[in-house]
Formats: C-alpha cells, structure tokens, sequence
C-alpha cells in the first residue's frame, strides 16, 4: 500500500517553523502551531491555529489571518469535521481576496482536503487553479506544490506517466529554488511512489532513504512513519521481509506516538497486508480491523478503502468467501465513487476471487475481466499481474476449458518474466524477485490434469533459478570473445545509469531505448545459442523436457518437484519420455518431509528412519513410475532443499537409494545442462587447494565437536580433525602439484593469492556461517577474514568441484523460485562445475573420516557422483554408529558433470 504525504503550504514558513528563527529575527507566532502540524499533531495544532485566528482578527491583520484561518481549516479536515474545515476554506478565500499568491495557496490546501477525501474530481480542478495562479505571482514555490497536488492525482488515478513528469517538475523547482529540506524530502516521497509503480524499485529506494534521513534529522515522527511505510513496500518487494517488518512497525510506534489517525491507520494497513503475505491470518486480521476503524473515523477515503480491501483478502484466506465478498462490494463502491483506479482494480480482482470461492463462477469471471481491463489501463505491472491471477481462479470456477484456465495463468508468467528482464542486468541487478508462485502453480494444474507433462514441466522451470542462470550467463560470457553483444551491454549499461539522473521527460525515452536494446539483445544471443553449443553454454536459460536430452541419455533420469501453495507436483523424465503426478497436498508433504528429517537427522532420535523413508520414497517418487536409473539428477523444491533423496527406501527390504543410485542435485534443470556444458581447461595447472582448520587469534577453547558457525571468530572452536582432514587430501594429490593452507596461514588473501581459478579440487575444511535471514553475512571461516559470498562470486574458478566441508554449507536462505541462495550458489556462479556440501551439522571426526574415503576414491579415477555413492554404500554395510543416515547421508553433490 502507498503511503503518501500531502505537501505543508506556506514553506516559507517553513524554516522558522522547523528549525526556528534566525539568530536576532523576531519568532514567528505561526512558529509552535506550524511545527505541530509539520508534525501531524492535528490535536493539538488546531487549537493553536484557532486562537491566532482569533487574536487576528481583533488586530484586523488580515494576511495573518487568512494564513491562521487557511491552516486552521487544513487541520479540522484532518480530524474529520469537514464541514468546518470547507467553511474555513470559505473565508480564506475570502480574505484572500484579489490576491493571486493568496488564492493559489488557498486552493491548494482545499485541494489536499479533496483529496484525502477521495474527491479526485474537483481535487484536480483545484490544482490546476493552483497552478494557474502560481504562474500569474511567478511564486515558484507555490508552482511547486501545485506540481506536487497534480502528481499526486494523476498517481491515484492510474496516471504513472503523468504523475512521474510532475513529481520530477516539483523537485527540480525545490532544488532550482534552494526550498526548505521538508518540501524537498516531500518531493522525494511522492517521486519514489512513482518509481514504485512503474517497477523501478531500486530508484524508489533510493529517494525513499534520502527523504527519510532528512525526516529523521528534523526529528519530524509523522513524516518518519509515512516515509518508512513506503520503504517497507519496497523492501518486501525485494525479499527483505525483515527490513520491511521492522520499518513498519516502526512506522505504526511513530504514528501512534503523535496521535495521527492518518499515519495510524495507513500503518495498520501495511502492517495487515505484511502479515497476511505470511500466512499469520490472525495478525493480518486483527490489523485490518485496527485499520478500518481508524480510517473510518477520520474520514479517510482512501484508507478505508484498502482497509475493505485487506479485510476481504483475509476473511476469504480464513474460509469466510461470503464475507469477504461482502466486505469486497463495500469496497468496491467506495472505490468506484471516488475513482481511486488501482484500487477499483484490486478490489474486483479480490470480489473474483470471493465469489469462486462461493461457486459463482460466471460473476467471478466477470469480475476478473473487468479487473484485468482496468490493470492493462494502468500499465502497473504488479495490478496486472493480480488481476490475471483472479482471472485464472475465476476461469476454474467457471469451468472453462482447459486452454481457456491456463490462459490468464500463462499471461501473467509472461507479465512477470518481462518485467525482471527489464530490472535485471548484469551488476545492475535490483535484487531477488521470487516469482508469484500461485500462476505457476495454477498453469502445471491445469497441464498436469490434462496429461501434458511436458508442458507442465516448462512451466515449473520458468519458476526456477533465473538469478543463477543469469550469474552463470555473465560469467561464460566474458570468457568468449564477443562483440554485438559486448556493444548492446555497453549501451544497455549507459542507458540505465542516463536512466537514474534523467528527467520524467528525458526517462520516457531513456526507457524506450531500454526495450529496444534489450530486445536486441536478446535476438543477439538467441541467435547465438542457435549456432551451436557455445552458444548455449553462454546463454543458458530454463529448460524445457526436448533439451534434458544430454542428461538423461544411458540410463539416467531427471527427477524434479514443484512446490506449490496447495500441492506439489512431480516429474520423471528419461528417455522413454516425461510422467508428472500431483504427488500431495502442500501440508501433508510438508509434515512427512519434516519428520522424515527429524529421524534422519540424528543418530539418538529415536525414530525409525527406515519406516519413515519407505512412507516418502511411496508418497514422493512411487507415483512417478520411476525405472532404475544410471545417474538421477534432482531438482528440489521447498521443504525437500533440505532431505537427501539418497536416504529415501523404495521398500522395507531394500536398500537406501544411496547405496544404489548415483544423485547429483541442482536447483533447476537449466542450470545442470548449463553445468555439464561448462568449458574446462585441458588440464589444470593445479590439483588440489586445501583449506584446513583456520585459526584466528580469537579461537580458543575445547575442541569443537561440529563444525558450526557463529557469530564471529571467538565463538569459533578450533577443529583438529579438520586440519587433519585437509592435510589428508593434499597428501594424496601432492604430487600433482597442490597446495595446503593450515591454521594461521589459512587467510582469505592467501587463498586468493594462490589464484584458486588453477585448480581442480577446492577443499574446504573449516567452520561455516550460514545466515538466513542475511545471505550477505553467509560465509566460510578463514584466519584474517569471512570468505563471503561476495567475495566467492568475484573469484573466477575453474574448479571441477569444490568440497565445502562444514556444518549446513547447503543451507541458506531460501527463495522461492530460485532454491537455496547460499555458498554453493556462489562458488557455482564463479565457475565451479560442482560442489560437495552438508545438510546439517557433522562431526569433525566422522566429517575426517568420510572426506578420506571421498578423495581417496576420486583419486582412484571415479568421478563425483561416483565416488559418494561408493562412500555411502561402505558405510552403509558398516556396523554401528556409521550406518545410520547422519553419519553418511549429509554429503550431497549440487552439479558436478566432470568431463
């Protein structure tokens, strides 16, 4: 939800207000009432403006008095009584009289009070009169805030374009003029509500921030709390679901604070559709509720509009479609009668959903249609995109045809992909935009029940891995020699930094330039991959079941899930062709995997992890028909990121497909036949570059049975086993030239000095950070220095796997749409072709010992996969403690195709 700030007339009261009159300049009587206002304290402030009314107008100063009586106005409408508040225009404008600096700044105000009263009509006739008047004083400071009055209606009417171009104008004048910080940071808010609707997220941040921290430094809380719950929008948008938890919170605390019931509601509303975003219904409701009766209260158009709006949504997610589809028509006409055009759209496209849910098929679709009408008006792609979703919930009630329910689903696929490839370029990447998975999922419904698994599984790779892919695409392609399309990225890299300091005018063209270079581009390397397999190992890109041709020839067989809301689907591809089943429910599978890692976790759990291997192995795979495979490539999804398919039991007298199967993971198919393409040297100039046990001066203490991470190196014990462990794999490739860095010579510049792009084997056997919640903060323990993940993807490997031999290093943070964003994401967009990595904790001795086993098999010849398989197939036959899947089934390789 956008949170706007009306912009405060009379800025040139504006300094004396804030920041108090000059040294030896009389105060201004205006100064205490106007700082309260800059501080939405309305409560208090209008008890001030009316007795400066009144003193006014004893003394019969009548330019006092109709400032006192203009403000005095402003502030009853604020709190609701708008009949007072119009008769207070009334005589403003009277006391303004002939004067066309007077009325402009009267009209203004009046058109703020319109405004948040949802009159967009009549508001905008009363900007123009603003800005008409504005012009015949040559007041660029009221010209100003008439720009900003004109930006701010054509943004609630759907007008992005329009509004960019005023909000710019009004800006440019703030600066021109050297305007008070408040009108500029004013400025910056509704500038960056624009970015925001437009899809430009990174730019909307960046204003959002600047406006914030002169807020902050005015010590100004109500322009605090409507700042931060615009930058919470940008950050939930960008996957910073605790930055934008905080800010919001933080938004509601300061509005509260002040007794804003604007603030105080808008802040609720941000709060019930964060929470609701989390599946938390009983929150999200409770905010809504909050909200709407706030913003009821105080007249609040607007945000009694999205209140109804938040409140549907969550009654429909609690199974009540019937009050949500009341609560939504209340909405609804709200929403029509005052023209709010992104919020009629929304509103139908919940009312769609509501009266699906009630069996209304037909109204449903009607609602949708008129929904995605109203979003294309709008050219908003987030509107657009949840307007085809209602459609597609819409078009099932109604039981169209297939094609005609996978329709809705497939355009806003399409919506989504183009609208990432235009934020995403190279190092001018805006961050992680996880997919809506709800179209995903309804268009593999839809293929899946219609016996076309082929289709389904295109759509499920659509979903998956695009930033890995593209980090791998960047890479490949600096290695070739290029040159159309070296040109084209030069371009597209000139235009979007012309892009971040253009006008609204200039960036209009600047983004058309953008469409037609990054349509070029794309031909370029169509064309490219067109011509051969360098091609495709430069331009990688999700696969469909034609191409997985490489990867399941001689045996082998691709095995993939989608995880969706509701349920999870599953694919089986060899080559006798494609099978795909809806294996479950969401939260049934959910549960088993959960308990299937509980009993497999740990060796004294006390859960019979054989029974509950069979039940996954039946519930998971055996629906999919699965023959008996040379190799299994895997792609994960949600929960099952975290389970090694290896420990899985086809029956109780079988053994674990550990012992059985050779299994290489990946996060998407794409990436795995990106992977196998991967060019590597003829020969490496080095063997093996082994990191053991890292010591820093803040390491002491006992031994450290795992090898976890902290919080920094003092919680970090030091780990002799894994000294060991390293010292044991350099003395195997010794003499195929390698290197060993131990203890305190295992630094972060001394690895990077050994110009790690030489060597075949990268061991790591050190403590492993793993940040969830910070991806940035992940990292692998090393004397001087964190090896982060910055780091890791600045470094050019050629590695044919990289063994990350650590407590989690498969772990990370999760992101839907492109699998586990951690250390082997990283080491894999540097140029690795594989990586060993753990699930859980591990113990330094048995880690020791299993690392031994590993590398003495892959130095007799056998690759990756192979070598695991015969590791885990000895301990598995072993006797006690080591044949339980937590001694042996932590160990899985991501990639790892070595030529």
């Amino acid at each position: 939800m956008t949170v706007r700030h009306n912009v405060q007339v009379g800025l040139t009261l504006l300094a004396a207000a804030v920041t108090g009159a000059c040294r030896g300049a009389p105060r201004s009587p205006f100064a205490t009432a106007d700082s309260l206002r800059l501080e939405r304290r309305s409560t208090q402030a209008v008890e001030l403006y009316r007795a400066l009314r009144d003193s006014f107008a004893r003394t019969r100063d009548t330019g006092s008095l109709w400032q006192a009586e203009r403000y005095y106005g402003d502030q009853l409408g604020r709190l609701g009584k708008d009949d007072s508040a119009q008769a207070s225009f009334a005589r403003a404008l009277a006391l303004a009289g002939s004067d066309p600096d007077r009325q402009g700044w009267t009209h203004v105000t009046i058109e703020i009070f319109l405004d948040r009263k949802g009159r967009l009509d009549t508001a905008l006739v009363e900007a123009h009169r603003a800005m008409g008047l504005a012009r015949a004083a040559h007041d660029r400071a009221l010209e100003a805030s008439a720009y900003n009055s004109l930006g701010r209606i054509y943004s609630y009417s759907g007008r992005y374009g329009d509004a960019l171009l005023a909000n710019d104008s009004e800006l440019a004048l703030r600066r021109e003029t050297h305007a008070a910080a408040f009108g500029i940071a004013n400025a910056l808010n509704e500038l960056g509500i624009d970015y925001r609707h437009l899809g430009r997220y990174e730019d909307a941040e960046q204003v959002f921030r600047e406006a914030l921290a002169t807020y902050r430094r005015l010590k100004n809380p109500g322009q605090q709390a409507l700042v931060l719950g615009n930058l919470s929008n940008i950050l939930e948008a960008t996957g910073d679901l605790d930055g934008s938890l905080a800010a919001r919170l933080e938004s509601m605390a300061l509005s509260d604070s002040i007794r804003d019931m604007r603030g105080q509601g808008l802040a609720r509303n941000n709060l019930a559709a964060m929470y609701a975003a989390m599946g938390e219904w009983a929150k999200a409701r409770d905010y809504a509720v909050q909200a709407l009766a706030v913003n009821r209260a105080g007249h609040l158009a607007y945000g009694t509009i999205i209140s109804l709006q938040n409140l549907g949504g969550v009654e429909l997610a609690l199974g009540k479609p019937r009050a949500a589809a009341d609560t939504e028509r209340v909405g609804l006409r709200l929403a029509d009668s005052l023209g709010f055009a992104r919020e009629r759209a929304m509103i139908r496209a919940g009312l769609a959903r509501a009266l699906a849910a009630l069996g209304d098929g037909r109204a449903a679709l009607r609602r949708a249609d008129e929904a995605v009408n109203l979003a294309d008006s709008l050219a908003d792609p987030e509107i657009q995109y949840e307007a085809r979703a209602a459609k597609s919930v819409a078009a099932r009630a109604a039981r169209l045809s297939s094609r005609a329910i996978a329709a809705p689903s497939l355009e806003a696929i399409a919506l989504l992909e183009s609208v990432r490839g235009r934020l995403a370029l190279g190092d001018l990447r805006m961050g992680v935009l996880e997919p809506r998975r709800e179209v995903y999922e309804a268009a593999i419904r839809t293929m899946v029940e219609d016996h076309r698994p082929v289709d389904a599984f295109a759509i499920a790779e659509r979903a998956r891995a695009r930033l890995l892919i593209e980090l791998m695409s960047e890479r490949e392609a600096a290695r070739a020699l290029r040159s159309r399309e070296d040109t084209l990225r030069a371009a597209l890299r000139d235009a979007y930094d012309r892009l971040g300091g253009a006008t609204a005018r200039q960036a209009t063209e600047v983004v058309d330039e953008i469409d037609r270079l990054t349509a070029a581009l794309a031909a370029t390397e169509d064309a490219a991959r067109r011509e051969g397999p360098d091609g495709a190992v430069r331009y990688p890109t999700p696969a469909v079941a034609g191409d997985v041709a490489p990867l399941v020839g001689s045996g082998s067989a691709l095995l993939t899930f989608f995880w969706g809301d509701s349920a999870v689907y599953g694919w089986w591809i060899d080559a006798h062709g494609a099978r795909a089943a809806r294996l479950g429910s969401a939260d049934s599978l959910g549960a088993l995997v959960q308990f299937l890692r509980s009993a497999i976790e740990r060796a004294d759990s006390g859960l019979d992890w054989r029974l509950a291997a069979v039940h996954a192995y039946q519930r998971l795979i055996a629906p999919l028909a699965p023959a008996a495979p040379g190799t299994l490539y895997v792609v994960p999804d949600g929960p099952l990121a975290y389970i090694p398919l290896e420990v899985l039991v086809p029956a109780v007298d079988s053994a674990p497909w550990g012992a059985t199967r050779r299994i290489v993971y990946g996060p998407s198919a794409g990436v795995l036949l990106a992977l196998s393409r991967r060019s590597a040297p003829p020969a490496w100039p080095r063997a093996v570059l082994a990191v053991g046990n890292p010591a820093g001066p803040g390491l002491a203490g006992p031994s450290g049975a795992t090898r976890g991470g902290g919080g920094g190196a003092s919680a970090l014990a030091p780990l002799p086993y894994a000294e060991l462990e390293a010292r044991t794999v350099y003395d195997m490739f010794k003499s195929d030239a390698s290197d060993l860095l131990l203890g305190r010579r295992a630094t972060r510049d001394g690895w990077l000095e050994l110009e790690p792009g030489r060597y075949r084997y990268l061991h790591f056997a050190t403590h492993a950070r793993i940040d969830e919640r910070r991806p940035d903060r992940t990292a692998l323990a090393l004397a001087d220095q964190p090896l982060d993940l910055a780091a890791i993807r600045r470094t050019h490997l050629n590695a044919a796997l990289v063994t990350l031999s650590g407590c989690e290093t498969a772990l990370g943070r999760r992101v839907r749409g492109e699998g586990v964003v951690g250390l082997p994401h990283a080491f894999l967009a540097a140029g690795a072709r594989g990586a060993v990595v753990t699930l859980w904790r591990i113990g330094d001795r048995s880690a020791a010992d299993f690392m031994e086993d590993f590398y003495r098999a892959l130095r007799a010849g056998r690759r990756p996969a192979d070598a695991l398989t015969a590791v885990r197939r000895a301990w598995i036959a072993k006797a006690g403690a080591a044949s339980h899947p937590s001694q042996w089934a932590p160990f899985i390789l991501i990639g790892g195709s070595e030529p």
